[in-house]
């Protein structure tokens, strides 16, 4: 019984800083002041919208500027799992295959699509938790924002 504290006290201090980011995406984005983004291109301008005003939210609450680029659905994820960016914002499926690879944050909203609902989200990549805390985060307040 008088190791408990001390035994505690030891395994508490093993946690101090979670969430952790293996590979330092926010400590790198803070340091930076940069952070990489894509942007689906399809969508429309209500994406177009729901896109630019997270990035901006994110980009507040890291005081970091985001590098933006343009482009197609797979070749952004297939680059975010990579590594090679560290979001990728823009309308999903609602049962994307990509759920699995990367990690899908809370909706920005919703807007049909030819299949049916289409959800504007953004992706960050597995394991970066806390930075995917933060986007969270941000995700909750844009989709609450008028």
């Amino acid at each position: 019984m008088k190791w408990t504290p001390i035994l505690c006290a030891a395994l508490l201090a093993g946690c101090g800083g979670m969430p952790k980011d293996p590979e330092r995406t926010l400590e790198r984005v803070q340091a930076s002041r940069t952070f990489s983004v894509g942007l689906i291109a399809a969508g429309g301008p209500a994406v177009a919208d729901r896109r630019h005003a997270f990035v901006r939210r994110v980009a507040e609450a890291t005081g970091a500027r985001p590098a933006i680029e343009e482009g197609a659905a797979e070749p952004l994820l297939a680059r975010l799992e990579r590594g090679e960016l560290d979001l990728v914002v823009g309308a999903f499926a609602p049962k994307s295959p990509w759920a699995r690879q990367v990690t899908l944050l809370p909706p920005l909203g919703e807007q049909a699509g030819r299949g049916g609902p289409v959800v504007i989200a953004a992706a960050a990549r597995n394991g970066e938790n806390g930075w995917i805390a933060l986007l969270h985060r941000e995700a909750r307040a844009a989709a609450a924002a008028p």
